[in-house]
Order: structure tokens, then sequence, then C-alpha cells
């Protein structure tokens, strides 16, 4: 168990919450479970209440080392009459019909906002940026294999898309964080596409989109690549990105931003200096791809948190209000998806450090560096 995070965990919350995202577990507990539950409770200042404070609900199978362990349907127990139960999104209706069920009386509230540990996540410990690093490291060292493999005759999408899958298990990775996105041609024109039987040609543009996760943290990454050839819209659309991958990187380090404090009580109490919203820097990216008149063809977030989750806060979306600070890692990815032709992606994970905003490795971007 991971006291300094449960005690952060525990000097927010007002009323029982009830963990249940696998993530959150292990940031919690530093385990991983195949099922279960963590009851906290906010700091116990009553002496006169017996019940105890952190519990672990599962099937009775795992436990955690210094932490009480019960069944989920004996949650009742552990709370007041004058407390409510809060759970959040990710429980069913069936969870919540089977709570209530084995607890007549328990008051529950329903929550659609993020598990306050969604939010403590956001703000890396130095180990946790080590661990994401280590991640993209094994992502460069697979983006070299990629760039020898991706030339052979008859490459196809799905083909190189499991070479670099298994690559990355090869170099150390424990999984992939997503199924790698292989999408050449038209293809390239759709951000998620399913990678296909279609052949590798010259003159198209190629995106991959790969990460992995090691010790459960992953990363996240994207090269747009060319065989030989780049066809000129697209040459117009690629500098463009990059000038937008650039600018954005540049705009989030040029603020003076709050500085992270760990406290031994609570969770990041940030002195600001500078709020800098999470929208702007997406606007600024959308502002530069205009200029070429292709803001039109940018048609998803600038980027996103990652970490135990691929996908995770702050959001770097249109009119995000979520603030960067110092300690979050998060993904700059600006693309133009032009339908029938082809499309750009560039991505790569940062992370802030003294108000700079930092890269885990520095693979070139510029288009001639990824010209096969």
């Amino acid at each position: 168990m991971n006291l300094f995070r449960l005690k952060n965990l525990q000097a927010q919350i007002k009323s029982p919450v009830l963990i249940k995202k696998k993530e959150n577990l292990i940031y919690l507990t530093g385990r991983s479970f195949l099922n279960g539950y963590l009851l906290v409770k906010p700091i116990n200042t009553d002496k006169k209440q017996m019940n105890t404070d952190v519990v672990f609900l599962g099937d009775g199978l795992e436990k955690i080392d210094g932490v009480r362990s019960d069944f989920l349907k004996n949650v009742g127990k552990y709370i007041s009459k004058k407390e409510i139960l809060e759970v959040f999104g990710e429980f069913t209706y069936a969870e919540v019909k089977y709570i209530k069920f084995k607890n007549p009386g328990l008051k529950i509230k329903i929550s659609i906002k993020h598990d306050p540990v969604d939010f403590q996540r956001q703000i890396k410990s130095a180990d946790e940026i080590s661990k994401v690093r280590k991640s993209m490291q094994i992502v460069e060292k697979v983006f070299g294999l990629v760039k020898r493999e991706i030339i052979k005759l008859g490459m196809t999408e799905i083909r190189l898309a499991q070479f670099i899958q298994k690559s990355g298990l090869k170099f150390g990775a424990e999984d992939v964080s997503f199924p790698a996105i292989v999408a050449s041609g038209a293809n390239a024109a759709v951000p998620h596409h399913v990678p296909s039987a279609k052949l590798l040609k010259q003159g198209e543009s190629i995106i991959l989109d790969f990460g992995f996760k090691y010790q459960n943290y992953c990363s996240d990454f994207t090269r747009t690549v060319f065989i030989k050839t780049v066809p000129k819209r697209l040459e117009i659309a690629y500098n463009q990105v990059e000038r937008a991958y650039n600018e954005s990187m540049n705009y989030i380090s040029k603020r003076s931003l709050p500085i992270y404090r760990p406290s031994k009580s609570l969770i990041n109490q940030a002195t600001t200096n500078y709020r800098i919203l999470a929208g702007d820097v997406y606007q600024k990216a959308v502002d530069v791809l205009a200029e070429k008149h292709l803001e039109k063809y940018f048609i998803h977030s600038l980027g996103h948190g990652t970490g135990l989750e691929i996908h995770e806060l702050p959001n770097l979306s249109p009119k995000s209000k979520d603030i960067l600070q110092n300690g979050m890692v998060f993904s700059i990815e600006p693309g133009v998806y032009i339908p029938k032709l082809g499309g750009v992606r560039i991505e790569d994970l940062a992370y802030l450090e003294k108000g700079e905003c930092k890269k885990f490795i520095n693979v070139p971007i510029d288009l001639k560096s990824n010209i096969l």
C-alpha cells in the first residue's frame, strides 16, 4: 500500500468512496488485481468510531498486507448511518443494485465525475516519470527497426503492425498500450484506422501509431513516414503539422507554470503564477494549421494525459479548462486528415518540469528524416 498516496486521497474526500478502476487500485496499492474494490474513508477524527478507514473488498482470494479484507456484500458494515458511500462512472447498474440489495438502508451516491484518484494521478512522481521514459525508450528502439522493415517488398499494414507489437515485447515491454496503428494512403485519413491487408506503397503517407507498457506505465508515439517520394499537398500538410507540434511545445514552455510542491498531508496545492489552460494549447495548434487552411482537417484533440492509462487527465481538447502543471505527462499530437488522399500526424509524450515542456525521447520529426 502506498501510504502517502492513500493519505492524500483521504485528505481530499469528504465521504467514503469505493474505488473500482484497476489503474487506480494499482496506483494506491502497488498491486494488480483480477477483481476487487478499495473502500477508502476520510481520515477518522472520531475516536469512538470503530469502523476501519481502508478495506479491500474482493473475492477472498486476494489480499493486501496490512489492510483488512472482506467481501463486497459486507461493505455496509463499514459505513455509518450518517455517511453516504460514493461510487463512480465505471460502476455498472448491476453492481450498485447488488450493493443496495445486500446492504438495505445504505445511502449511495452515484457520481458521473472522475474518480478522485484520476485527478490525483495527473501529477506524476519521479519514479512514474522514469517508468514512462523507459516505455518511450522501447518505442524509440522499435521505430528504428520499423524504418528498415517497412521498405521490404510486399509489406502490408497488418504485417507491419504485428512486427511492431512483437518487437516491443522483445525489448522488455510487458504489453502494448493499445493495438498498433499502421495506416497508409487513403487509410491514413482515418485517425484510428485498423490495419488491413493493404500493401504499403511509394508516394503515400504511412501513419505509424504505437506504444507499450513498462511496469504498468504506457507510452504513445506517432510518426508519419513516406517511401521515397512525397505528394506536394501532403508535403505542405506535413510541414505545417510539424510547425503546430513545435509551436505547441514552445507555447507551454514560454509560460510561467505553477510549481508543484508535494505536501505530506495534502495533494498538490500549487502556487499559480500563470494559468495555462489545456484548451489554449489546443487553440495554438489550430491557429498554426489555419495559416495553410488546414484546420478543418484537424479532427481530434491535441493530446491527452498518459500514465497507467493511455488516455487519462489532463485533456488538451477544445475549450478544456484543465490546468497544466509541473509533473504532468501528456501527448502533443497535431494531425491533418485529407479524405481520399491521406493523413499526417506527429506525436510524442512530453512532461512538465520546472516550467519547461520536455520530451522523453528525441526521434526526429522533420520530413527529410521520415522519407525512407
